[in-house]
């Protein structure tokens, strides 16, 4: 049985420093990575506007012969080969990602309706960003989805990031 399912709750603050140094590692690269992700390539590539991602897919000419719209730089559309590229390791880290935050979420002190929502959103957020460029090639109006879904899984995922190496550095029972 995993510690975390383990009656009393076996909590974060237990475990041995060096499973401490080694989590609270693995967190802050973790968090520096959804930082860099969701601001540095995702920000820089599409500054979260609507015309900007569906050029980042589909390219600059695309999008102003589905919307009338001209964009101000061009962008080159990406073949359906390098969108495969995209998903294929993302449909793969990701959810691996998610499985070690959601394990270390679970060893934390929570309500369980708070852990189900995050869990929830987590697993809906990351699932549309996983495959919203197939999405957009197909349907560019589905480009606002995509930004919802980052700002929600990067958050969802930084907060199940940071609670457990505070909890396990700061904490030593639940809070009344």
């Amino acid at each position: 049985m995993p510690p975390y399912m383990q009656i009393p709750h076996y909590h974060l603050s237990k475990l041995p420093a060096t499973t401490k140094v080694a989590l609270t590692g693995f967190s802050l690269a973790t968090f520096a990575a959804i930082l860099f992700s969701a601001l540095g390539v995702y920000g820089e590539r599409t500054g979260f506007e609507t015309r900007r991602v569906q050029a980042n897919f589909v390219g600059d000419e695309r999008v102003a012969q589905e919307t009338g719209e001209a964009m101000k730089e061009m962008v080159a559309e990406k073949p359906k080969r390098h969108l495969y590229d995209i998903v294929h390791p993302h449909s793969f880290m990701m959810p691996l990602i998610y499985f070690v935050l959601t394990h270390m979420m679970e060893m934390s002190y929570a309500r369980r309706g708070v852990k189900m929502g995050l869990y929830v959103a987590g697993f809906l957020s990351m699932t549309v960003v996983t495959f919203s460029p197939l999405l957009i090639s197909w349907r560019i109006g589905a480009a606002p989805l995509l930004t919802a879904s980052v700002i929600v899984m990067s958050g969802v995922f930084a907060i199940m990031t940071l609670v457990p190496p505070f909890q396990m550095w700061f904490m030593t029972s639940p809070r009344s």
